[in-house]
């Protein structure tokens, strides 16, 4: 139960609140900026987001993967869909 939702729920499965690092990577979605991403750790990547600008209440998590490269395969998947969120390191200039 989340109370500070307005529905209640969680935006995470138990898994990803309780072993963030445990091998497994999430896909994820923010509706606020059609931005799809993938992580092995959703709370620090929801809060690198928070620091960059992004509004990140009411994520989603599109699904749970054992391996980088089948949350990869997903995650392009989405972008060549249209999401935001396909881009490369940022370098100072």
């Amino acid at each position: 139960m989340n109370r500070s939702s307005l529905d209640g729920l969680r935006n995470d499965c138990k898994r990803c609140r309780t072993t963030p690092s445990d091998g497994f990577y999430s896909v994820y979605y923010l509706p606020e900026h059609n931005y799809v991403g993938m992580t092995k750790h959703i709370k620090s990547r929801m809060q690198y987001h928070r620091k960059k600008g992004k509004v990140t209440e009411g994520y989603k998590i599109i699904g749970t993967y054992d391996s980088a490269i089948k949350a990869h395969y997903i995650e392009t998947k989405m972008h060549l869909r249209g999401y935001e969120g396909f881009h490369y390191y940022e370098t100072k200039r």
